[in-house]
């Protein structure tokens, strides 16, 4: 199923298809879920009010973000892509990176129309496609309840897509998103979600719309919301992250070859030869 996205700024297309059912995320037991953070190395970035690449900015974001036996940075190295939107190389994750990263989603879902030069907005799996033609990640999972979604959030950020209503474009002053169905639909959102608050069973997301959006770029969704919204259409991405690989351990220098340090040694050898004997001879009494 897909829907259209009338409002500037909001890209991700609702777009599940049925084989991603058998990708599905599991869910953990209920004891394992707990509060977690994952820090982010980069800033929350601005997508503007013009195009609609919030799938490429929440991609951006959870590449810049720490998971479980990973350690990200403000930077990363990708192979080249089909497309031709990436080259080889290294690349800061930073609004460029981000804009990129959505053109290539828009060739590499099922979307009719790609950015350029159209803007057809994206969804979470293309990101999982793009993460994976960029040697990124080695797959995605997805998911559509909540439960998967705080399960996943124990091994590192994930992506959610969800509708966006008009009551959510200004959280309050504590960073709640307000969730009123009952109020317009905008269109539909990916945002990065890093943190989970357990005890108020709070679900933290950055957004790509500023420091000036929520609480310095970010909002939360109490858990009976997150729920109705992944409930109407909304899904959630798991990127499998590709740790990179583990750098060879520099040889140790070579053995000096000066003949008198070689005759050292013999002699030292020689040594230890006659003190072991010695041992030998004095506690057997021969």
């Amino acid at each position: 199923m897909t829907t259209s996205r009338p409002h500037p700024g909001l890209g991700r297309i609702q777009h599940h298809d049925p084989r991603n059912l058998d990708y599905a995320h599991g869910v953990l037991p209920k004891s394992a879920i707990q509060s977690v953070t994952w820090a982010r190395h980069t800033p929350i970035l601005d997508q503007g009010s013009t195009l609609g690449s919030c799938t490429g900015n929440a991609l951006t974001g959870a590449l810049g973000t720490d998971s479980k036996g990973r350690t990200a940075t403000a930077q990363v190295t990708v192979q080249a892509d089909s497309k031709g939107i990436f080259t080889a190389g290294t690349y800061t994750l930073d609004e460029d990176f981000a804009v990129r990263a959505y053109e290539l989603n828009t060739r590499l879902d099922s979307i009719k129309g790609q950015y350029k030069p159209d803007d057809t907005g994206s969804s979470g799996p293309a990101c999982g496609k793009t993460a994976q033609a960029l040697g990124l990640a080695t797959g995605y999972t997805h998911a559509f309840t909540y439960d998967a979604l705080r399960s996943a959030l124990q091994a590192g950020p994930v992506l959610i897509g969800i509708p966006w209503y008009e009551s959510m474009f200004t959280p309050q002053s504590d960073g709640r998103i307000t969730v009123d169905t009952a109020s317009a639909l905008a269109g539909g959102h990916e945002l990065l979600v890093r943190e989970y608050d357990a005890v108020g069973d709070r679900v933290w997301v950055d957004n790509s719309w500023g420091l000036s959006w929520g609480v310095r770029g970010r909002g939360y969704f109490n858990g009976a919301d997150l729920r109705t919204l992944l409930s109407d259409g909304g899904d959630v991405t798991v990127l499998a992250f590709t740790t990179g690989p583990v750098p060879t351990p520099p040889h140790p220098p070579a053995p000096a070859t000066d003949p008198r340090l070689a005759r050292a040694a013999a002699l030292l050898q020689e040594a230890n030869g006659l003190m072991q004997a010695l041992v030998h001879d004095t506690t057997t009494g021969t």
